[in-house]
Order: C-alpha cells, then structure tokens, then sequence
C-alpha cells in the first residue's frame, strides 16, 4: 500500500502553552501536504490554552479533546486512541516543523520502507542564546540496542509512527513523565524498522517549562525508564553495568553545572552502585573528591 500524507494523524499534547500554540499551529498548517488529520489533546491547561486553540484560525481543521492533567504520555495516548488513521506524527505544543514538505517527505521515506516502524527527521535545538544545535543521528533499520544507551530519536516532533505499532507495544508508559518517548521508541525499534529523514525539519526550543529542560531532576524517571530497557534487553552483567554508568553521566553533568555537590554525591554514589564501580577512576570520581574537600565545584564548573 501507498500511503500519502492524508493517511497521517497530528498528536499534539498541550500543558499551559498558550504562549507557544499560535506559531506550533501556523507552522504546521503551512505544510505544503496537509495530514489528514490534527488532534490537540488539552491535559489540564490552566492558563488559556483553549481559547488560543477555539480562536484559531484552524478550528475547524482541529479535534479538540481535554483529560484532567496526567502527563503527556496520557496526552498523546488519549489522542492515539482517537484516530483512525494508519500513522501518527507527534508535536509537542511549543515546538515548530520548520520545513514546508516535512510531512510529504517522511511518509515517502516510510514507503520505501515497509518494515518501518518510526521515521524520524533531524532537528534544530536551540537552547536560548547560544547558538542552535543540529541534531542529526541517523538510524537505518534494526536499531534496538542504540536506544539502550540513549535516545537517539532526533526529537519527539520528528516522529512519524505506524499507529498499529505504537498500539502493539502499548502506546507510551502514562506513569513516566520524562523518557516515555524513548522508551516507547525502542519498543517500536523491537519490532520494526526505524529509518531517519535526513533533513531538519523540526525546530525546538528548551524553556523553563519544558520538561527536557529540568536537567537532573528528572532523575528518578530516568531510573525507571533505564531498568525498563533493559527489561526488554539480554545483557550479561557487564553489559548491564556499563548501560546504567551511561545513563547516569547526563545527570552528573547536570549536577555539576549547577554546583550542586550533595546531589552530586548522592548521585555519584548510585551511579558505583548501579555500575559495579565504573568510572571509580573517572573525572566523575575526581569531580567528586574535590566537591567532598571544597564543598563547591566553582571554578571547575565555570570552566567546563
């Protein structure tokens, strides 16, 4: 079967983005193949996220569908459990598809490629007054084992999905309010085939209210998200250490450039425990030793 950009549903989740809608909106109505269909899932909004969205120009091209606030996991299941349509492509409400053809673009690509499970795109992040980031990992077929060790989807907005796939492995895990995508992604990267656009067709932006932006705080999800992987993984012991010592480098980054030295050191303590003792002779482990002797990490963090 040839599928054509009307056989795509558009999941957008929304949490108090009012401030963002408008721009999310127009660029995407602005694609040169519509999609089919455009779903908003409004999840708790109290800051008038539906009036920016019943007063768009776009309403009546919109499903509008509202649940008490419970994450965007639930957002984005609630509007899978909505449609109908053969694939689903995610947006989150305060990121931009930058390009006019992205959808067009992709659904060729995932008709080149039956097995294909998930097409993703690369993405522009830009992380506030420094200079945006191109994101640009390319997957070409079974990739599960990458996702073991971090997401290697571009962004979230990038995503077009087979919906029948996405419902064979469950949808996104509503309990987990960060690297649900992720682990819904390497469940898709389990049974089929993930292939990469190579163009930027998405533009992000990391804000205060985004939860990619929390940084190490989102540590306890990370936990439950990595013991998942690798739930789904056969991994001897070693192999096992070296997946947890990975994941938690992000969150002693984090703690580090906020001089946060207990928290680092409570972090550094799980992360032996976690490891079997990987990076005891690491900069984590000397970073850790001069919290410990100053009580602080400046200047090492201003240097970094």
């Amino acid at each position: 079967m040839i599928y054509t950009t009307t056989d795509i549903a558009v999941i957008i989740p929304v949490y108090n983005s009012a401030a963002f809608l408008e721009d999310t909106l127009h660029a995407l109505f602005r694609q040169r193949e519509l999609p089919g269909e455009v779903i908003i899932v409004n999840d708790g909004s109290v800051d008038g996220s539906e009036r920016v969205i019943r007063n768009s120009p776009y309403a009546a091209d919109i499903t509008y569908l509202e649940i008490p606030n419970s994450g965007p996991g639930a957002a984005r299941n609630h509007g899978l459990a909505h449609t109908s349509k053969p694939w689903v492509a995610f947006l989150d409400a305060d990121d931009q598809w930058s390009d006019w053809h992205k959808l067009q673009m992709q659904i060729e690509l995932a008709n080149l490629h039956p097995d294909a499970v998930l097409i993703d795109s690369f993405a522009e992040v830009d992380w506030g007054g420094e200079l945006p980031l191109v994101v640009q990992r390319v997957k070409q077929g079974r990739v599960f084992e990458q996702f073991l060790h971090h997401n290697v989807v571009n962004a979230t907005s990038s995503v077009l999905a087979k919906t029948i796939a996405v419902r064979q492995v469950g949808g996104f895990d509503e309990d987990l309010r960060f690297g649900e995508d992720r682990l819904l992604w390497a469940r898709l990267a389990k049974i089929g085939e993930v292939h990469t656009l190579q163009e930027v067709t998405v533009r992000k932006v990391n804000h205060n209210a985004n939860l990619t932006a929390h940084g190490y705080r989102n540590y306890y999800y990370r936990l439950l998200c990595v013991q998942r992987l690798l739930e789904m993984a056969s991994l001897n012991q070693g192999q096992t250490h070296q997946i947890w010592y990975e994941n938690m480098q992000e969150f002693l980054r984090e703690a580090f450039k906020a001089n946060d030295v207990r928290g680092y050191r409570k972090l550094f303590r799980r992360t032996m425990q976690l490891s079997g003792g990987r990076g005891r002779l690491s900069r984590y482990a000397l970073i850790n030793l001069y919290g410990s002797l100053f009580g602080q990490f400046t200047p090492l963090n201003q240097m970094a």
